[in-house]
């Protein structure tokens, strides 16, 4: 049995506005789209005047759920309180209020004669509809439980009744109300028991702590299921008669409750102050949560708004305002590490990492765009989240002077010469701190970037080595001579395709020569040194940086004017695919090997003019990935072509132009399959076409002349349509203009 502690109703100002009627709308009118301009034009003015009497809303920022459709429809919200006005407007819809029950004698006459609780009740849940105010949940269930007489005031033991009443009944219980001391707490253990969430006025005592029954929060035996609400102005600022935090600090959140505007008895509004008009705001809010998530427990749901309200006065926890104000967005956005599970069971984090796709698997951005990539992750409360994956893929790269020009930018001196005994060394060196524009404290300022040797034994054996570049020019087209004064090497268009898969790169190479035909043999590395993924900004981490392979066999033979040859390759790459990166959850794989075949050929059309061309097939062997939301990849068959016409001594001595088009490296067949959590735990199985939604033509024109004994000048002009196989992407161009001298 209850102590018969005197219980009263928490507000401090009062002032009725019974003009607020003429806000009424006829009950038959139009919707808004079937009114006349002028009838449209006083809709919005109604719902414009509703909201400015609802500012409340603002302040607590619960228009973000209203945005993604969460009005507390389907949660129940028990108030404790004076009653409620049944007939009054913004609780007269049909449904919105079950049968009330009467603590104090057993009825179910819960009229309230006081006005106390159907002003609290307005805050939680009145109608949007145009009229005097919306409530915070203004779609949201009510049951009312009158737990004070019409004189305002009574004891706890019509409370306990209320408390028992409204288990099983209701999810949340508003209590806008305060005891004058402790009292038996076993009806309040049993609501808590029950799963009732309670939101319990602080006290407007201008008190250092919390007054009961809301002090209960800090028992353990509350299970963090009790709240306790202080109020603050419009500014934000502790209101003079709110009790404070004090040692219920955890527990303690503050809203708006000074001059805050409700309904009233006899369909009328007022105006009041107090701990009992900020309670109702958190109860409201509660209501949103578990509309949107309702497998929340009612602890979680108060954990959920604690931890996620805007802090105030100093920082942290404090004994004035607690944890700081309702922030209903912020309780909507996720907490922790957003997590889901792959197809093999393995719980991974969902936005981790960043996926860079290469022009070969742009489909990858394509389907990112398109909104295609999602998935459900759940955050430390496991509430489900509708995640777009698109945020950690990366846009191919767009055209740019470093990539476009390469290593020439970055290497100021190339020393070429013949050694006595025919063999060629190439030395080339780079301004390591400024490469890619970043700084190196610790480097040198000045190292070997790149070494060739290439040696031709009297045998007939051919020997290549090289370190940090140069595979592409003693493989394939670029490595043709279809005359002794003309080389193909510095014409990027011709490079085999799928060497370019490794960044970096040094290659041993053997030749020999049997009866006018060549054969090639060589092994190529690429590594990863300081690897430039999607921006300077960004590199992947070293345990997942990308790595490549790959074995070259080539035919080849030249006649008088021409030459032709033919290369198979394996390219073996590791922690990529195709040239596409990834660190995150949308990892095509993490080993690739590429097999594919180049036919390249030169002519002389005039001494100094040539023709090349090569064609280039490539496949890529799909299978099934492990920890990756890509569960499977088919076989993906990509090609890419290029034609190029060269002339060299045309303006000047020792100049060489070139004009080229090329369709670089794009997938033409291959699929991948997308698993991935859906609602209510159900799992999709999705199949993308890798096939991309463009087809890159690159148009270049280039230009280099000796400027002097010591000098280089050239000249460059690049066209990309739909670059990266993207359709409809803005086309790239390029003009560069670079000098180069030795000193």
């Amino acid at each position: 049995m209850s102590s018969p502690v005197l219980l009263v109703p928490r507000f401090m100002s009062l002032a009725v506005c019974s003009a607020c009627a003429a806000l009424a709308m006829p009950a038959s009118a139009d919707p808004v789209e079937m009114m006349s301009g002028a009838a449209v034009q006083t809709t919005r003015s109604a719902l414009e005047t509703e909201r400015s009497n609802s500012a409340y809303i603002g302040r607590i920022r619960a228009d973000y759920a209203y945005r993604l459709g969460i009005t507390g429809k389907g949660v129940t919200i028990a108030t404790l309180d004076t009653g409620i006005s049944p007939d009054h407007r913004e609780f007269s819809r049909t449904g919105r209020l079950l049968r009330g029950f009467n603590a104090v004698n057993g009825s179910s006459d819960v009229t309230d004669r006081s006005g106390h609780g159907s002003h609290t009740t307005g805050i939680i849940a009145a109608a949007r509809d145009g009229r005097g105010i919306s409530g915070v949940a203004y779609d949201a269930t009510l049951l009312p439980i009158k737990v004070f007489p019409d004189r305002g005031s009574g004891s706890t033991a019509a409370l306990d009744i209320g408390l028992r009443y409204a288990i099983g009944k209701a999810s949340i219980v508003n209590m806008s109300l305060g005891a004058s001391s402790v009292y038996d707490s076993r009806a309040m253990q049993q609501a808590v028991k029950g799963g009732l969430l309670i939101v319990a006025s602080a006290g407007n005592d201008g008190s250092p702590s919390v007054g009961w029954p809301a002090r209960f929060a800090r028992e353990a035996w509350a299970n963090n299921q009790i709240i306790a609400v202080g109020a603050v102005d419009a500014s934000n600022k502790m209101a003079s008669f709110s009790n404070r935090a004090g040692d219920v600090a955890a527990w303690y959140l503050v809203a708006s409750g000074v001059s805050i505007y409700s309904s009233y008895r006899n369909d009328q509004y007022a105006t009041m102050s107090g701990t009992s008009m900020a309670a109702p705001l958190v109860s409201g809010a509660a209501a949103l949560l578990m509309q949107m998530w309702p497998s929340l427990r009612a602890d979680q749901v108060a954990t959920i708004l604690l931890v996620t309200a805007t802090d105030l006065g100093a920082p942290g926890i404090d004994p004035i305002y607690g944890r700081g104000l309702l922030n209903v967005e912020k309780a909507m956005q996720p907490i922790g590490m957003l997590t889901t599970t792959t197809f093999n069971g393995k719980r991974v984090s969902v936005l981790a990492g960043l996926t860079q796709p290469s022009s070969a698997t742009s489909k990858i951005w394509s389907l990112a765009t398109s909104g295609q990539l999602r998935v459900v992750g759940r955050d430390d409360f496991e509430r489900d989240f509708g995640i777009d994956l698109g945020a950690t893929v990366a846009r191919p790269t767009s055209l740019s002077l470093d990539r476009a020009i390469g290593d020439m930018d970055r290497r100021i001196e190339v020393a070429e010469k013949v050694l006595a005994d025919g063999s060629e060394l190439s030395l080339a060196y780079e301004n390591r701190r400024q490469q890619m524009g970043l700084s190196f404290a610790d480097a040198p300022r000045r190292r070997l970037a790149a070494l060739s040797l290439q040696r031709q034994a009297s045998s007939g054996m051919e020997t290549a080595f090289a370190l940090g570049g140069y595979a592409g020019a003693y493989f394939g087209a670029a490595a043709l001579k279809p005359s002794s004064s003309m080389s193909l090497a510095e014409i990027s268009a011709l490079s085999n395709p799928y060497l370019s898969l490794l960044p970096a790169t040094s290659h041993a190479g053997f030749a020999q020569e049997f009866h006018g035909v060549k054969l090639k043999f060589g092994v190529i590395d690429g590594g990863s040194d300081n690897l430039l993924v999607a921006s300077p900004d960004i590199y992947l981490p070293s345990s997942v940086m990308p790595r490549a392979k790959a074995g070259v066999f080539e035919l080849s033979k030249s006649f008088d004017g021409a030459a032709v040859s033919f290369s198979m390759s394996q390219t073996r790459e590791s922690n990529a695919y195709l040239g596409s990166y990834s660190s995150g959850m949308l990892g095509l794989a993490n080993r690739a090997s590429t097999n594919s075949v180049q036919l390249a050929g030169a002519l002389m059309l005039t001494p100094n003019l040539a023709l090349a061309g090569q064609a280039a097939y490539g496949i890529t062997p799909g299978g099934r990935i492990v920890d990756s939301l890509i569960t499977e990849v088919t076989a993906t068959r990509t090609n890419a072509f290029s034609l190029a016409l060269v002339g060299a001594d045309r303006f000047r001595e020792g100049d060489r132009v070139s004009i080229s088009v090329a369709q670089p490296m794009r997938t033409y067949a291959g699929s991948l399959a997308l698993d991935v959590l859906a609602a209510n735990q159900a799992r999709e199985h999705t199949v993308f076409s890798m096939v991309p939604t463009g087809r890159e033509t690159r148009a270049e024109l280039n230009y280099r002349s000796p400027a002097g004994r010591l000098a280089t000048v050239g000249m460059m002009f690049m066209l990309r349509r739909d670059p990266n196989n993207i359709a409809d992407a803005p086309m790239d161009k390029l003009a560069a203009l670079r000098y180069t001298a030795r000193f």
